[in-house]
This record gives C-alpha cells, sequence and structure tokens, in this order.
C-alpha cells in the first residue's frame, strides 16, 4: 500500500559551532545555525558522540530465548545508568567500533552483555534515539538463542568498566506488565524503547483479536 503525504519545506543549515569543554571525552556539544522557510534565524543544541565513524552509532540486540517449557523469554538487562542514579530496564547493546559490522556488534555485546550466544535473524535500518536532542542512531538486530545449546550451559556475562548490570529473563507473553511491575517494585527505569516493544505486542494481540474471522 502507497501512501502520500505533503512535504513541509526543510529549513536551511546555515552552519555548525562546536561549544564542547577542552576536558569533554566522549561527547560534543555542537549549535547549528537554522533559517526557516519565514527567514527567521534560530540556534539548535545537540550532542555527537565523538566515536561517531558512520550514520548509526550502535545496536540494540532484541535475543528471544528459546526454552524447554516453550515459554519464549526476552533477554533483557537492568544496567545502571548514572544520569539517572538508578538501573534501567534494557535491551542489550553496544557501540560500533570502528571498522566492525552492525552483525558483528550485535553478536559480540550479546555475549558481553549476557553471556548467550544466538543466531541473527534480521538486522533494521538504522533509527534516532533522541532526535530532538542528538544525532545519535541505533540499529536493531533480531537474534534466537538456544537455551539448551552447550555454549548457553552456563552464561558468563563480561560487562566492562563503567557497567553494572544483571541479565533477566522476562516471558514474551505480558512483557509490558512484568517490566511495569519491576519498575515499581525496584524503582528502576524502564528504556522507552523496549517498553515501546512490549506494549506494540500488546497492541498488536488486542488488533487481532478483534480482526473477524476468515473462516
Amino acid at each position: 500500500m502507497s501512501v502520500s503525504v505533503a512535504v513541509v519545506p526543510a529549513p536551511q543549515v546555515l552552519g555548525c559551532e562546536d561549544h564542547s569543554p577542552a576536558t569533554a571525552k566522549w561527547l560534543k556539544l555542537l549549535v547549528l545555525k537554522c533559517k526557516d522557510e519565514s527567514g527567521r534565524e534560530y540556534d539548535w543544541e545537540y550532542v555527537e558522540r565523538v566515536s561517531k565513524y558512520r550514520e548509526t552509532d550502535g545496536v540494540g540486540v532484541f535475543a528471544r530465548v528459546v526454552t524447554k517449557d516453550q515459554q519464549d523469554r526476552l533477554l533483557v538487562i537492568a544496567q545502571w545508568r548514572a544520569p539517572l542514579n538508578t538501573f534501567v530496564l534494557e535491551l542489550p547493546a553496544g557501540i560500533i567500533e570502528k571498522g566492525e559490522t552492525i552483525e558483528q556488534v550485535a553478536v559480540r555485546e550479546l555475549l558481553e552483555e549476557t553471556g548467550y550466544t544466538g543466531v541473527l535473524e534480521r538486522v533494521t535500518p538504522e533509527a534516532p534515539n533522541d532526535q530532538g536532542l542528538t544525532n545519535s542512531c541505533l540499529n536493531f538486530a533480531f537474534a534466537t538463542v538456544d537455551s539448551a545449546a552447550p555454549e548457553n550451559a552456563n552464561p558468563q556475562p563480561a560487562p566492562e568498566l563503567g557497567e553494572t548490570l544483571q541479565v533477566l529473563l522476562l516471558p514474551i507473553k505480558g512483557l509490558a506488565d512484568t517490566l511495569l511491575q519491576l519498575k515499581a517494585w525496584h524503582s528502576w527505569a524502564v528504556d522507552s524503547r523496549l517498553l515501546a516493544f512490549a506494549l506494540g505486542l500488546d497492541y498488536a494481540a488486542s488488533i487481532s483479536r478483534k480482526l473477524p474471522s476468515s473462516n
């Protein structure tokens, strides 16, 4: 199905200034000089990673774990995030390093952050993370993990310095409710992308129940 939309003229970018402090190691503070279609000029501050080598910054992994009880689970990590001063329920994810492919990062981060080895099924195009604040983009990788495989018999995460996390195997059925329960019980936060995915599962299920039968 094709969708037709009216395209609004985009503002013009007149220039970009670097306002990063000299001590900044990982991030740059940039100011875009913009002009809209009416001729009004304005500034837009945003953050960019120093290590941004390509159009995307990192990869998040949706890893479905196949178990003996036939209740598929999703690999989720609870990671302490300094800016929020709390643990955040999120997907295993990592930054792309120079020369790496998206697939390589997905496999590496899944193993490092959860200890599990999975089989990649697909990778999505990049999508912006927080487009009002940063030009950071993320790809998503979908993987299947066989919990009965020998390499997954005793998974051992290997977090790097600055990564304090624990691994959770959450039932995919009722995922949104489980995430919100954990948030309430532990005063944790839930990553918006993971929560959107979980709510999307609920929404899709509710729509399918309302669709007329094909019989």
